[in-house]
């Protein structure tokens, strides 16, 4: 059995090859006149990626094929009302955060004002309101 080292499996390994414009476009020309993209790539020792790229680029009778993305008009409108929806609760988010700063800022002045916190002592005492008081007849 024989041994692989790591310079034989470098060596098998294909090499990056730059093939020039004039050579591609004679490549894609023998495409043109017949030659199928497999055997190109296997003649010239080129990937068929390669070769589809070229065809793109300088052949005048490849045609590249369309990709077709098939969806239900119901999925298209369903997801434009998510996104519409979804907007909505984002701007309703922002407003009830500006709202809550508001809140936050209104709470901190009124204790400023009555020098107390409001915030620990809002359920034990009660601000001082004066309020008529009913006379007894």
């Amino acid at each position: 059995m024989k041994k692989t080292t790591k310079s034989n499996l470098t060596s098998s390994r294909s090499k990056h090859r730059y093939f020039s414009e004039t050579a591609r476009k004679a490549i894609v020309l023998e495409i043109d006149e017949g030659l199928s993209k497999a055997e190109a790539s296997r003649k010239y020792q080129v990937s068929q990626s390669s070769i589809y790229t070229w065809l793109r680029k300088y052949s005048k009778k490849y045609v590249a094929t369309l990709k077709v993305r098939v969806e239900h008009e119901s999925d298209s409108e369903k997801n434009k009302a998510l996104k519409k929806e979804l907007s909505e609760v984002y701007e309703t988010l922002g407003r009830s955060q500006a709202e809550n700063i508001l809140l936050h800022k209104i709470v901190e002045l009124a204790s400023e004002h009555f020098e107390m916190d409001l915030k620990k002592n809002f359920e034990n005492k009660h601000l001082p309101i004066t309020t008529k008081s009913k006379q007894k007849k």
